[in-house]
């Protein structure tokens, strides 16, 4: 095969672009029974109003991160471009998508390092396949100067892939060694069906520091990689895994406070970032959306869009009665319907009044 031939790899990651931005994305995350509670008598002042939050020993202009999406193609590369112009201007961190392509052949190192060139004093966040070995890894944090390393967990999307993995045993121990030898901290990361807390601390206990929970109800990569075939995924497919504010409840309350909790899955509001933060979240993540308007070519809409991200969360701090977004995690919060169901039947019971009855000192 040609060096300029496009090759299997490639053409996946652009069919993997082209299925985001057609498909669909208005499945519950479970938010909408997430309720913050209002405080009335609210003495903040906008001018106040700090949204900086902490990520393992950096500091964050924002709570909103760029989350994985895309690389290994000249269409990926010009939407990693935009969205890191647009993460330099409005002080977000950002992930890139899957760096194989990059490891796996050279040429195609320019679709990643392009965040970097566009954004060179931001955070970064590398990203690597489940299974990755250290050396690699390494090699996915140097290319683009990381900050930090998502290892991301997909079994469900290589199920699902016609050329996906089929061989799991020993990826955990992998994940040890990774961590135990790259550079900066490694961040786990579901894509779409949410993890449990008992998983999110066997990661902790193999090496993670980070958790990216990855709920339902954003991009779902069973129905993408359906998509690819032809084919249109089963109900019970949709709703494989756990929604995101189910999977970020359980984590948050399952592993040590010195691990932080990235939200995702798709949030796609202000309101969406607030909950997430008030119940535990350190940062969230967002790709979905950002995506389809880096792909559109739509500068100006993806201006506005991260700009309402930010207004709608600084309203918020002040109607919650706080300056800070690590604030809200001190503001009661009221947990209801299904999501409610599901920590009660989970054994997560406690939690429900400690979060309802939760106040600011």
């Amino acid at each position: 095969m040609s060096e300029k031939t496009p090759s299997a790899r490639e053409n996946r990651k652009d069919e993997h672009i082209q299925a985001v931005r057609q498909m669909p994305e208005n499945h519950s995350t479970g938010f909408e029974d997430v309720v913050l509670v209002p405080e009335s008598a609210s003495e903040v002042d906008w001018d106040d109003i700090h949204l900086e939050t902490e990520l393992l020993g950096r500091t964050l202009a924002s709570p909103i991160i760029i989350n994985a999406m895309t690389g290994g193609t000249a269409q990926a590369e010009r939407i990693n471009a935009r969205l890191a112009r647009a993460a330099r201007r409005h002080g977000l961190a950002m992930a890139v998508g899957s760096e194989t392509a990059a490891l796996k052949n050279l040429r195609l190192s320019s679709t990643y390092t392009v965040v970097r060139d566009e954004n060179p004093h931001g955070i970064v966040l590398a990203n690597v396949s489940m299974g990755t070995d250290a050396e690699h890894a390494q090699a996915a944090i140097d290319l683009i100067q990381a900050d930090f390393l998502q290892v991301h967990w997909n079994t469900a999307q290589e199920l699902f892939m016609h050329e996906g993995d089929r061989q799991f045993r020993g990826l955990l121990e992998r994940l040890r060694e990774v961590a135990d030898h790259v550079s900066v901290p490694v961040i786990a990361k579901e894509i779409g069906q949410g993890m449990t807390g008992a998983a999110a601390s066997r990661f902790v206990a193999f090496g993670a520091r980070g958790i990216d929970v990855g709920g339902r109800g954003g991009t779902n990569f069973i129905a993408v990689e359906s998509w690819r075939r032809g084919q249109i995924v089963d109900a019970d497919w949709e709703t494989w895994g756990l929604r995101t504010a189910e999977s970020l409840l359980e984590v948050v309350h399952s592993v040590p406070a010195n691990v932080a909790v990235i939200a995702s899955g798709g949030i796609r509001s202000g309101h969406d970032v607030a909950k997430s933060l008030a119940i535990g979240a350190t940062a969230v993540g967002i790709a979905g959306p950002l995506l389809r308007l880096a792909a559109d070519g739509d500068d100006d809409g993806l201006h506005r869009y991260i700009e309402e991200l930010h207004l709608t969360l600084k309203r918020l701090l002040v109607l919650v009665g706080v300056t800070r977004v690590d604030e809200l995690q001190k503001r009661p919060v009221v947990i209801r319907g299904a999501v409610h169901d599901w920590l009660e039947s989970r054994g997560f019971e406690d939690i429900l009044p400690r979060l309802a009855r939760r106040a600011a000192d």
